[in-house]
């Protein structure tokens, strides 16, 4: 609801899904099949990658379709633990199709690329939100990166990517204070079981 690219406002190009501690699909809307094949992974690999080294208020971002499990690099994953106890017992995660990442041609999806480089930016595993504090500089400089290789622009419209961003860590805490609410209220046994 917060977003303003057409792509996830009006198109309604985006998913939302909640995996256990591990990274397997719980739950999601009945969306986009094509987001949520590759989302499991993408949560999976961020598990893999980034080990212990994640903390209640890191949110993770990622769309690499080679290393990373992403689907195309317009689709941007949101990915936020949802801790209890301590320990990571839930993750929630967005997909959203940004209207554009970089590349050789606008929108990202160039019927002529050879290379990944050239369809934009491809992030394998970055804290967006880090001790709580979003990370403008770094994602900023992440989407900006094609335009260093000649003929590649870095993303076009980078406020609107920033803008979507902040949409999708938004939908992720709600759904992290929702789950949050449910361990709460009917205990974390009940609700892994």
């Amino acid at each position: 609801r917060t977003s303003i690219s057409v792509n996830i406002k009006e198109r309604l190009d985006f998913s939302c899904a909640l995996f256990d501690a591990q990274g397997g699909l719980v739950a999601n809307a009945p969306h986009l099949p094509v987001h949520l094949g590759a989302m499991s992974e993408a949560v999976r690999y961020q598990v893999r990658y980034w080990g212990e080294d994640l903390h209640d208020g890191d949110v993770l971002v990622s769309n690499h379709p080679q290393l990373a499990g992403g689907s195309h690099l317009p689709d941007i994953t949101v990915i936020t633990p949802i801790f209890s106890g301590g320990k990571i017992v839930f993750f929630v995660a967005s997909r959203g199709h940004h209207a554009d990442v970089g590349g050789i041609a606008p929108g990202s999806m160039p019927p002529l690329s050879r290379t990944l480089v050239q369809e934009g930016a491809a992030i394998v595993a970055f804290k967006l939100v880090k001790d709580g504090k979003f990370q403008e500089e770094g994602i900023t400089e992440l989407l900006l990166a094609p335009g260093k290789i000649s003929g590649n622009s870095g993303a076009r419209c980078i406020s609107d990517n920033i803008s979507d961003l902040k949409a999708q860590v938004a939908a992720n805490k709600k759904g992290y204070v929702l789950m949050s609410e449910l361990v709460k209220e009917y205990g974390l046994d009940v609700v892994c079981a």
